[in-house]
């Protein structure tokens, strides 16, 4: 990895974890979202929002840059990690016993904080199919689901994805 590559990945690895721990756990999703800048602070309170639930008792780390694990395909955007009473990424355990939730975050499409901006609509619906799971729901193949394995086209986007959009993000393709 070139010197320049690494220090973006640094500087991005710091915006996105300094605008989450600026922002008080006791915030409420909506509160929290208004008070950051940040694209990934926004698709989070709006995922909590979606979900009227917040996962893993709010102790989730966003992981950028990272390699997607083996047992996925290679295209794979994002995904997340948790231990649960039944062991490591079990969704049939309950979410009430996921500890050391994480969701990972490949560095094929949101490799900037311009890009998840620019790419609002799509980085958006991902990150609320992610905190989907960490809320224990599995993939769900109908049309139109947040829970979708594969975003086809726009039709799973959350209405909170195309009206609380950050500066700067593209027009939505809804």
């Amino acid at each position: 990895m070139n010197k320049y590559r690494l220090l973006t990945k640094c500087l991005l690895t710091v915006a996105v974890v300094a605008t989450l721990i600026a922002v008080p756990a006791t915030a409420t999703a909506a509160s929290r979202a208004k008070r950051s800048t940040s694209p990934a602070a926004l698709a989070i309170s709006i995922a909590e929002r979606y979900w009227d639930a917040v996962p893993c008792n709010g102790h989730i780390k966003i992981l950028l840059y990272q390699p997607v694990p083996a047992l996925l395909h290679l295209d794979s955007d994002a995904w997340v990690t948790f231990g649960s009473s039944l062991g490591a990424n079990n969704l049939a355990a309950p979410a009430a016993s996921y500890t050391n939730c994480a969701v990972g975050m490949g560095n094929r499409r949101w490799p900037t904080i311009g890009s998840m901006r620019t790419d609002w609509d799509m980085f958006c619906m991902t990150m609320t199919h992610e905190f989907g799971h960490l809320l224990g729901h599995p993939h769900d193949t109908r049309p139109g689901s947040v829970m979708n394995p594969v975003f086809a086209n726009y039709s799973s986007e959350p209405q909170l994805c195309k009206t609380d959009r950050p500066s700067g993000s593209g027009v939505s393709a809804a």
